[in-house]
């Protein structure tokens, strides 16, 4: 699984991160562009309303009437007219003096010199309408009611022949467009929820897709790495994976023709070393026989004839690893494996004990007493080495336990070294004296090719080799 959650998360960050994250900057920079926009087109037409209002107004009358004059013709006219346009533009039209003092309002029947608080946020506009005669607009803000509104402020002048600016014409109308920014805002969001939802949709099956052809290579390395040369690699695309699944169907084959010669030099080694070995055992035997035993050369003759016997079992050993087939399995009776393997390591000194837990197991039941052998040997010979002998110093056990079946060498003895214990399994590794360091890697190879492990304990004077195999191997 980690494969496919590493290549998720990568194809997540080189896919979906960068489309969200452009996609985003766009919607900023598109919302932010048409709220300028608007804000600007508004504030325009809000600007001209405010000087075509102010176009109309007597400017002189307006600044000079005194408080309490609303009831005043002049006045009333006045009113009327700006209600009209006011009407016309949808706008609040008010008329402000310099000191922001209200002098008209459309929106509201206030008293003349009413102080209009909201000018003096507007400040800065209108004492650029006040100082240079020029209409400006205010940013946009939000009303009592909640909604946005925006003003545009027109100078108004004292008459048609006397340009000094006495008063401000204000023209106030709701920035509606906002609502259309936040419908579009909502979209946006929207798209980019649906957008990230695709790239990962996306991107989750890419993975799935390579993940899948990534599993195959994998299970097909652990099938050459476990020796199973013989089931082609085949490639299934024409990308980069393909080449790599027709590399490793190439290496398969080197391999395999490696494998092959290696037998046929093991072979032939066998057969040159195992002819003479067998007359030299022979002619061994007749000169054994024709020296009496109180003949000290006797004893040199015993010499040869084990060194001969040792050398026929390293050949039978190397042979058997290197040719060793693959397990063919079926229901093993347990306790009779066991049982088995118990009588044949013991010896006049040790008497090795076997119990049962399980029924049967499943395996090559040939090879599984192969391996179980060759530990029980090696766990009498170190009962043996440390001194110990009698029933309770070698003992093997099967037994099982949550999805395996572990079959157990135990011996009391000397502690295996931490720094021996991790190459006790390597090829060609032994601490005796004459061994060939082929027995414990045999014993993990049948365990791999059963389709499980081999492990050992040792400490307190007691080691443990364990053979865990698949509870239905």
């Amino acid at each position: 699984m980690r494969p496919r959650a590493t290549i998720l998360v990568k194809l997540l960050a080189a896919l979906v991160l960068p489309v969200v994250a452009l996609f985003a900057l766009f919607a900023v920079a598109t919302f932010e562009v048409s709220r300028r926009d608007l804000d600007h087109e508004l504030g325009q037409r809000l600007e001209a309303i405010a000087a075509s209002a102010a176009s109309t107004v007597r400017g002189k009358y307006l600044a000079d009437i005194a408080p309490g004059n609303e009831t005043d013709v002049a006045y009333q006219i006045a009113a009327k007219k700006l209600a009209g346009l006011a009407d016309a533009t949808h706008a609040r039209l008010v008329v402000l003096d310099p000191g922001y003092g209200i002098r008209l309002d459309t929106g509201e029947a206030v008293p003349i010199g009413t102080h209009f608080y909201r000018a003096e946020l507007d400040s800065t506009e209108l004492d650029r309408v006040f100082r240079d005669g020029k209409p400006a607009a205010s940013v946009p803000f939000v009303g009592n009611d909640g909604k946005m509104y925006m003003t545009g402020y027109a100078p108004i002048h004292a008459s048609d022949s006397d340009p000094q600016i006495v008063l401000a014409l204000g023209a106030q109308a709701p920035a509606s467009y906002f609502d259309r920014l936040a419908d579009l805002r909502a979209r946006t969001i929207e798209w980019g929820v649906g957008l990230a939802l695709v790239s990962i949709a996306a991107a989750v099956i890419a993975t799935l897709f390579i993940t899948r052809n990534v599993r195959r290579l994998a299970a097909a390395a652990e099938r050459i790495g476990a020796g199973d040369l013989h089931a082609p690699v085949t490639a299934t695309t024409h990308d980069e994976l393909g080449v790599l699944a027709e590399t490793m169907d190439r290496m398969r084959v080197q391999l395999a023709e490696r494998d092959a010669r290696m037998q046929q030099m093991l072979a032939g080694i066998a057969h040159e070393v195992r002819n003479p070995l067998a007359g030299m055992t022979l002619f061994a035997g007749i000169l054994r026989d024709e020296v009496p035993e109180a003949d000290e050369r006797r004893g040199h003759v015993d010499k040869i004839q084990r060194e001969l016997d040792y050398l026929d079992r390293v050949v039978s050993e190397f042979l058997e690893f290197a040719r060793r087939p693959k397990p063919e399995f079926a229901d093993v009776a347990a306790g009779e494996l066991v049982a088995e393997v118990a009588q044949l390591a013991s010896t006049p000194e040790i008497e090795v004990a076997a119990t049962s837990e399980l029924a049967t197991l499943r395996g090559d039941r040939g090879q599984l007493r192969r391996a179980l052998l060759n530990l029980a040997r090696n766990a009498v010979q170190a009962a043996a080495a440390a001194g110990h002998t009698g029933k309770d110093v070698v003992a093997i056990r099967a037994c099982g336990e949550p999805g395996a079946a572990i079959l157990s060498v135990w011996n009391r003895g000397k502690e295996i070294a931490p720094e021996t214990s991790g190459k006790l399994f390597e090829p060609f590794f032994t601490t005796r004296e004459k061994g060939t360091g082929l027995g414990l890697a045999f014993v993990r190879d049948i365990a791999r090719d059963h389709g499980g492990s081999v492990d050992v304990t040792s400490e307190s004077g007691e080691t443990t080799f364990s053979i865990r195999l698949p509870a239905r191997a």
